[in-house]
């Protein structure tokens, strides 16, 4: 995972938050890497944390937010959670720009 300044994670955890919050308003299960919520399960070989994981009748929605300063470093994080939403069924993978 890339190092973020910290106008840029105050950025990106804002955006997650506001994700994670449209999420639940909509009736999904929410879990997040953000204080309040349900840390989601870590996911591939190195255990990258996508920042929401959204479940809501069988259906799941991982979501990682990156900011512009981590859109390119990020592909191998991006990837494993690619191919993790790849191999559930009804699961999708989406990344979000803070």
């Amino acid at each position: 995972m890339a190092k973020r300044s910290g106008e840029q994670q105050t950025k990106h955890d804002r955006k997650a938050a506001q994700i994670a919050r449209q999420f639940e308003r909509d009736g999904w299960s929410v879990q997040a890497d953000l204080p309040g919520y349900a840390q989601p399960d870590p996911v591939g070989v190195n255990r990258h944390v996508p920042d929401v994981v959204a479940t809501k009748a069988g259906a799941t929605r991982i979501i990682e937010v990156e900011t512009p300063e981590t859109m390119e470093a990020d592909t191998e994080q991006h990837e494993a959670f690619r191919r993790s939403a790849a191999q559930r069924r009804r699961t999708s993978f989406k990344v979000e720009e803070a």
